[in-house]
């Protein structure tokens, strides 16, 4: 299923473009690799997985992987949602992947979606400053979680 989902996240983008600009002129990106496969974005202070995680096409294995997970101590991993995900992708369009280096960052991934629930998709950007993709659902999808920070360990 292909589905056309054109918004506008305007606040979004500017925000990230802002955050981004400040961290350029201070000498450094918005995302700082921690160490134990764990990034950190310090403008919104989410903490992602660098690598991907296993490749499921069951929403059951997804849950019980994420609650198996032990990454860098943490165990309150969780799903991003599309806006989160949409969030890193243009971080790193606009910034570079140089501190952390996200591979296959536009393969397939399980996200939390309004509108598709929680779905394994690929999300294309077509207008990161429109806040323009599309979002295609697929059958199976890797893995690569979130958390906030701050959260217990």
């Amino acid at each position: 299923m292909n589905t056309k989902i054109c918004t506008h996240f305007l606040p979004l983008a500017a925000a990230v473009v802002v955050a981004f600009s400040a961290n350029a002129m201070a000498g450094g990106g918005t995302l700082q690799n921690l160490g134990d496969g764990i990034c950190k974005d310090k403008v919104t202070g989410l903490e992602w997985q660098i690598d991907k995680g296993k490749r499921f096409s069951s929403l059951d294995n997804v849950k019980q992987y994420i609650s198996d997970l032990k990454l860098g101590g943490f165990s309150d991993w969780r799903l991003p949602t599309t806006g989160e995900s949409m969030a890193l992708r243009g971080l790193i369009a606009i910034q570079g992947n140089e501190d952390c280096n996200f591979p296959k960052l536009k393969s397939k991934y399980w996200l939390v979606d309004k509108k598709e629930g929680t779905v394994p998709a690929r999300l294309e950007l077509e207008c990161f400053c429109r806040g323009d993709y599309d979002l295609l659902v697929k059958d199976k999808g890797y893995v690569r979680v979130v958390r906030n920070a701050g959260e217990a360990r």
